[in-house]
């Protein structure tokens, strides 16, 4: 008989959840839409008061404010890790290492070393290990990846990939690079160059030339909610990034929590041998005999055929669970996970050395 967790079980997979915030809540409501195929069996919150509502809504869920106990009584197959990034490695190969798959939000690791203990970790236990870069999930992203793995506008050639917030997340210490490992590269910027990555096909880093800057306090400062969010702001607010690719492309990626845009905004576009692709609002161009066509699909002429935010999570969550039953590969591979983890260090890496970072493949 198949265990929960194995391939081919028929059972309800057991879900815990460690981060009651912002984006565990999301995770929550994808697992409540999967309501017969997964439980929520476990949360946990150092937040007292946080955790208490939660368990709300989950009343059969075990709580406690130790992951460590969640994953020794509590039974988990699945454990989403929605805490900061400081914490992800550790939680991780605990939960691996008690046979748990793991879904960690992102960034995935402070760097690439924690990475490759993560990974390393997965590989040992057997188990699947996928990061919360959710953008990849959207309706409109697998439309543009499906293009391109056609062949019906060649090769992608030049990329530009942006995230234009125009606040600070303050809702959690994003701020302090102790905790969150950088600012607008690792908390935003990271979902474009992960979904722009895998629309291109997911090819390798050659080289990395980055920049980073704090405009901060000039700008933003009567938003910090307290001094001491003030006081211990140490982290970039913009980053930008020339990255050469292994199949001859390159990738400008531009993020920044400082754009006085009237909305924040997460795009890329990627000109491609025969054609351009626009992520947000998508868009298909195609040269036919020197004439410029527009392929965009007709359901995208309208915003209703967009995913948003919780949708595209919902999606990543019930994509990775059936993965898990069926004991497919998942979205996202080690070697993607890793190349993304090693272009976010190398732009920092970069940005502290004043030279190009390069990548022997």
């Amino acid at each position: 008989m198949h265990k929960p967790g194995e391939p081919g079980t028929t059972r309800p997979l057991r879900v815990g959840v460690v981060g009651c915030g912002a984006i565990g809540q999301l995770h929550f409501e994808a697992y409540r839409r999967l309501e017969g195929v997964v439980e929520v069996a476990g949360l946990c919150d150092l937040n007292a008061k946080r955790l208490a509502e939660t368990a709300q809504k989950f009343p059969q869920a075990q709580t406690t404010a130790d992951y460590r106990e969640l994953l020794t009584t509590a039974k988990i197959d699945l454990l989403s890790i929605c805490t900061m990034p400081n914490t992800h490695c550790e939680i991780a190969v605990a939960a691996l290492e008690a046979g748990a798959h793991v879904l960690c939000e992102k960034p995935f690791a402070m760097d690439v070393r924690q990475a490759d203990r993560m990974l390393g970790a997965a590989a040992h236990a057997k188990r699947q290990i996928q990061v919360g870069t959710n953008m990849r999930h959207m309706r409109q992203a697998d439309t543009l990846r499906e293009i391109v793995a056609s062949g019906a506008v060649g090769q992608p050639v030049y990329i530009r990939a942006w995230t234009y917030f125009t606040e600070i997340p303050w809702n959690a210490p994003h701020t302090i690079k102790s905790i969150s490992a950088g600012g607008a590269l690792a908390a935003t910027a990271i979902h474009i160059l992960d979904v722009a990555l895998w629309v291109a096909g997911s090819p390798d880093v050659l080289a990395v030339a980055g920049s980073t800057h704090k405009t901060f306090p000039h700008k933003r400062r009567e938003t910090a909610p307290t001094s001491e969010a003030y006081d211990t702001y140490d982290v970039e607010d913009i980053a930008a990034a020339h990255i050469r690719l292994s199949d001859g492309a390159t990738l400008i990626l531009e993020g920044t929590w400082a754009h006085e845009r009237e909305k924040s905004h997460y795009s890329f576009e990627m000109i491609c041998e025969k054609g351009t692709l626009t992520l947000d609002p998508l868009s298909v161009l195609i040269d036919e005999e020197g004439k410029i066509v527009d392929r965009t699909p007709d359901e995208f002429k309208t915003a209703a055929a967009t995913d948003g935010w919780s949708e595209s999570v919902s999606k990543e969550i019930a994509r990775f669970v059936t993965a898990i039953r069926a004991g497919h590969t998942p979205s996202q591979s080690p070697r993607e996970i890793r190349n993304v983890q090693c272009i976010q260090d190398a732009i920092y890496a970069s940005a502290q050395s004043g030279r190009e970072v390069r990548f022997d493949v």
